[in-house]
Order: structure tokens, then C-alpha cells, then sequence
């Protein structure tokens, strides 16, 4: 693999990173969409950002194939969790995530709902710098690391007790950090495209000044190969349009681009509807905002002289941390 910023993800990075600050947090995350229709997202905070203070906290959303969401949370005393500094092995309570070989088993029940999953990667972890810093300057460290891009998921959902079997594809990162991820990114934008043969994953922070230099981030494999990983991208904003609800101008049409010696990719992505839009007001003491889009995807994959083009729909998500 040709790169123009060759780093390699290693199983320590998915471990916990304590840090000795107030405001430290750090969580691991877990999303999964399965073949019956139904989705979920599981959330593992062994210091939870958006309270205040940063306990231990569980966070599980189900939702059904006709759009409703379940939502299980539960908060734990530091003393009945443990996390592992080698590898991805965190316990809150009775809840687990833990990387078993080559599997990834999670294990989360809270409010009547609950997930048993099996992950089985099938694209390597990667991260974009050493240290999987994305932000390391005077404003704070703030890191992520993308531990599975892509996954094959088997196990069993719970709602009021009743058990639904599921199987379908996954993903899993992990973020901490030594400052309140408000005062070192004013947002985020980001999403992934899972293609027959192709995987995409991308990233671009909002600076919270104009001195703060932000790289976007493109992660792109080929089966179960990778074939790009750098912050090496063109990241352009083709447009903006307002979200009346929130009264925020967003951006509804992207393109990212980037070469290296055996790739040169285009990617264009056009919002086709805002799924959700949630306002928030945590930590911060001023609204948070989250959309989850429906966006269409159109890609260009240059790689060792063969072309391919792909298209699909995929989510993106766009995120204000700050005020706008």
C-alpha cells in the first residue's frame, strides 16, 4: 500500500487512555445495521463528555425497521468498571466490549432493551497520524481511531425482553481526549460508504479559530485491503444550505479528493434528506446540534491503472459543538 502518510493501527490504540485531567473523557464506540431492517448504536463512556462530571455511563439506541427509536442509558460508579491499557476490554457494571482474537463481542442491556453482538472485522483498523491525535495544539489533545471500518455482525437484539436475531454489517471507533471536545473542535463532519467491493471512510473537523490548521481524513479499502489512508485530502464544500428547523446553515454537497503513488480517488456526496436533527444542552451550557443525513454518494476509485466507479446512498452525520 502506497500511502502519503503511512501509519499503522496496532490493538493498543483501541485500549483506554487515561488521562490525568479534569475534564478528561474517552468512549468506545459501536453501531451496526442488520439484513430485518432494524439498527443499532451502543456507546461504552468510561468518562462521558456530555455530563457533568464525566462519570461511567451506558448508551443504547434501537431502532426499528419502521423508524422508532429505544433508548437504554445507565450510569455507573468508577469502582464497578475496569478497562484494559493493552487492547479493546472495557467493563461497566454487567456491560462489556472486548476484543476476543479476531472478534469483537459487546454486551450491553439498560431500560428493558439490549444487544449481544458478535463483530468480525473484515477491513483492518487504521488511524490517520501517530498517536491518533486529531487535534493536538493549545486548545487541548483530542484523539479517535477507527478500530473496525467494516464488519460482519451476528448476535441478538432485546426489546422488553423479547429477543430479535440479526445479522448484518457493523463499525466501531474510539474517542478520548484531555479537554471538553467543545473547546478544540467547533464540530465535525463525517460518514462512511460501504460499496459491493469498496469501503470508504471520511472525516473533516470545524476549527474553533482561524489559527487552528485541521486536516480532513480519507480511508478507502478494496475488499479487505486497504488501499488509502491520509490526511492528505482536498475536502471542498461545493454547498450550504439552511436547516430551518435549527436555523443553521449546513453543508448538502461535498467532494473529497486525494492521490497517492498507486491511488487517485474522487468522492462527491450530495444530501438527499436530513434523517434527525437533535439539540442538545450538556456540558457545553449552550445548544449542541446533530444532524443525521441521507446522502447519495458518487465515487471515482483510480488504483494500479484500473478504474472503477461506484455509487450508493450511505448516512452522513455533520455536528456543532460550538455556537454558530
Amino acid at each position: 500500500m502506497a500511502d502519503a502518510n503511512p501509519v499503522v493501527y496496532e490493538d493498543k490504540d483501541d485500549a483506554v487512555h487515561p488521562l490525568n485531567t479534569e475534564k478528561y473523557y474517552e468512549w468506545w464506540y459501536f453501531d451496526g445495521k442488520f439484513d430485518n431492517g432494524y439498527t443499532c448504536a451502543l456507546s461504552f463512556f468510561w468518562r462521558n463528555y456530555f455530563t457533568n462530571p464525566h462519570i461511567p455511563a451506558a448508551l443504547l439506541d434501537i431502532y426499528t425497521p419502521e423508524g422508532k427509536r429505544l433508548r437504554g442509558f445507565a450510569g455507573y460508579d468508577p469502582k464497578d468498571c475496569t478497562a484494559s491499557l493493552e487492547r479493546c476490554d472495557v467493563k461497566l457494571g454487567d456491560n462489556f466490549a472486548r476484543q476476543e482474537g479476531n472478534e469483537y463481542k459487546v454486551h450491553l442491556h439498560a431500560h428493558k432493551i439490549g444487544a449481544d453482538l458478535t463483530f468480525k472485522p473484515v477491513v483492518p483498523g487504521w488511524k490517520g497520524v501517530e498517536g491518533c491525535w486529531i487535534v493536538y495544539d493549545d486548545t487541548g489533545k483530542q484523539a479517535w481511531v477507527n478500530a473496525i471500518p467494516r464488519a460482519n455482525i451476528t448476535g441478538t437484539l432485546y426489546i422488553d425482553g423479547k429477543p430479535v436475531s440479526v445479522k448484518g454489517q457493523g463499525y466501531h471507533d474510539h474517542n478520548w481526549g484531555d479537554r471538553d471536545m467543545h473547546e478544540s473542535m467547533a464540530g465535525w463532519c463525517w460518514g462512511r460508504m460501504y460499496d459491493d467491493i469498496y469501503t470508504f471512510q471520511y472525516g473533516w473537523l470545524l476549527p474553533v479559530n482561524e489559527t487552528q490548521k485541521i486536516m480532513p481524513s480519507l480511508f478507502v479499502a478494496k475488499g479487505n485491503q486497504a488501499i488509502l489512508n491520509t490526511i492528505e485530502v482536498e475536502y471542498i464544500e461545493e454547498k450550504k444550505e439552511l436547516h430551518k428547523e435549527s436555523g443553521n446553515i449546513v453543508p448538502t454537497d461535498l467532494t473529497l479528493k486525494s492521490k497517492t503513488a498507486d491511488a487517485d480517488i474522487s468522492i462527491h456526496i450530495k444530501v438527499i434528506k436530513t434523517l434527525d436533527c437533535e439539540k442538545t444542552v450538556g456540558v457545553a451550557k449552550f445548544p449542541l446540534y446533530y444532524y443525521r443525513r441521507l446522502a447519495s454518494y458518487d465515487a471515482i476509485v483510480k488504483y494500479k491503472g484500473k478504474t472503477d466507479r461506484v455509487s450508493g446512498e450511505a448516512i452522513n452525520e455533520y455536528t456543532y459543538l460550538c455556537p454558530v
